[in-house]
């Protein structure tokens, strides 16, 4: 459905299992153990990469015996294409194995959901999200994830042409305090559109401005456009993104329209129902995933120990297209 039958109304509801409240999950649709099989065959995969110091990015699942870890994985991915659209996945011993080799296991687990690729034009694959001390400021090509700084729901990547279709997140440190995960569906807040303000859901199917935060080639457009919601064949997708689109309409030139503010005004009231987000924590060795573009996530602030920084490593997964970051 595209903008002219948004506009005319015909806006329908999206229901199905990717269309939940927090209060109708149940543990055994999200969260998935890494059992001592899995662990033994990724202890043997990596053996030979890690003495004979090949990188990550070179691994292919393929290469190895991953039986046990294949079917895990489907289970997984199963959960992100065909159940709630995220899941939690505990069990990398990472003080035991160290950084390096947690990184390698959790590279070969989600190359079985999908193909890892770029996470900016610089072409990296493997990507860090910490701390930095610096501030996200309009046009300043600061990522939020590289601060402490809460993210409000969003989609990776809402501010560019192409989105991956999952994410994942490795813990290898906590915060000290704070950067709890939340997970929301794009399917019920689209609807809780509908039903409360459906005045404003016809606005929200055309375009805005995203600033690009740098990641683009020299020469191009500093902003994409793109709306936040699209379907096409009774599949919802949601481009979500305030930071990167507040920030475009911030720049020389760009004036949000009074329709589109009042669109994004109702959007965030939808998404200050605490019982639309799932909430939760994430412990070192555990590993998010989510499908980028059937939920939308956030992060709390955080408070680091100096001594021991909060780390997470990120992947992006999109089977379509090329690997790189314009895909």
């Amino acid at each position: 459905m595209g903008a002219a039958a948004a506009a005319s109304g015909a806006i329908p509801a999206f229901t199905g299992s990717m269309a939940w409240r927090a209060g109708e999950l149940r543990d055994d649709e999200w969260r998935f153990e890494i059992g001592p099989e899995v662990l033994g065959e990724l202890e043997r995969a990596m053996a030979e990469p890690l003495r004979s110091r090949i990188p990550v990015i070179a691994q292919r699942p393929e290469d190895y015996a991953l039986d046990a870890s294949r079917g895990l994985m489907a289970r997984v991915r199963d959960a992100l294409r065909k159940g709630r659209g995220f899941s939690l996945l505990s069990g990398l011993p990472v003080e035991d194995w160290g950084e390096e080799a947690c990184t390698l296991a959790y590279w070969l687990l989600s190359s079985l959901i999908a193909r890892p690729v770029a996470q900016n034009v610089a072409g990296t694959l493997v990507y860090d999200v910490q701390d930095t001390n610096r501030k996200p400021e309009p046009g300043s090509g600061v990522r939020p994830d590289k601060t402490n700084v809460e993210q409000f729901f969003h989609n990776d990547n809402a501010y560019n042409r192409c989105q991956p279709d999952y994410v994942g997140l490795l813990c290898i440190r906590p915060a000290a305090e704070g950067g709890r995960s939340g997970v929301a569906s794009i399917r019920t807040i689209h609807n809780e559109l509908r039903e409360h303000h459906p005045e404003v859901l016809p606005r929200l199917y055309r375009p805005f401005l995203f600033d690009r935060q740098h990641e683009h080639a020299a020469g191009e457009a500093p902003v994409v456009s793109a709306p936040i919601f699209a379907s096409e064949d009774r599949e919802l997708k949601m481009r979500m993104g305030l930071y990167p689109l507040q920030n475009a309409y911030r720049l020389p030139g760009n004036e949000l329209d009074e329709e589109g503010a009042r669109s994004l005004e109702r959007l965030k009231d939808v998404l200050a129902d605490p019982m639309l987000c799932h909430n939760f924590s994430m412990a070192a060795g555990e590993m998010q995933f989510v499908n980028n573009l059937g939920t939308c996530h956030r992060r709390t602030a955080f408070r680091d120990d100096p001594a021991r920084r909060r780390h997470l490593v990120r992947l992006w997964l999109r089977d379509h297209g090329g690997r790189g970051y314009e895909g």
